[in-house]
């Protein structure tokens, strides 16, 4: 046939071709998979986190209103408390006048809780640990004694979360 390729599909009469491919193909999976997982490059960043856990009751914000380490519900660190406010719900009414008003729950609160911990910038993702940090993102965060469904209310990082 050639030089390079003999009679039955070999490189230099060594190398089928068809196990080359798989091989090839094999190492290119492993790589996007390790690239994925990590986010490939990466920038050691602080990070401050705000998370919200809307209307909850009494003993759940007593719970909440410690400081320590928090994770989430896979058990990745995502940093230590730095601060709780705690505020009332707004729930909405409708008068009988037909005009929708706020007013503030006597049994509910809502909680920030802000996280200060140490993540990776990789393009325009902030990451901790293998989670990534994103407005919006439903997030478990497991403490000393609760265990809380929250939502990502504010990313900081760098420069911003330091203040």
């Amino acid at each position: 046939m050639s030089r390079f390729l003999d009679e039955r599909g070999r490189f230099f009469g060594k190398v089928n071709v068809v196990d080359l491919v798989v091989l090839l193909v094999i190492i290119a999976i492993v790589v996007f998979a390790v690239v994925r997982m990590t986010g490939g490059s990466s920038t050691t960043v602080p990070v401050k986190v705000t998370y919200t856990v809307q209307a909850v009751q009494g003993a759940t914000v007593d719970a909440l209103d410690v400081k320590g380490t928090v994770r989430d519900d896979g058990g990745t660190v995502l940093g230590e408390v730095a601060k709780v406010t705690v505020r009332p719900t707004l729930e909405e009414y409708m008068t009988p006048a037909g005009e929708l008003i706020a007013v503030e729950s006597p049994v509910f609160k809502d909680v920030d809780v802000v996280v200060l911990g140490q993540g990776y910038l990789s393009g325009s993702t902030v990451r901790i640990g293998n989670v990534p940090m994103r407005v919006g993102r439903r997030i478990t965060l497991v403490g000393v004694g609760f265990e809380v469904q929250t939502v990502v209310m504010g990313v900081a990082w760098g420069e911003e979360a330091t203040k």
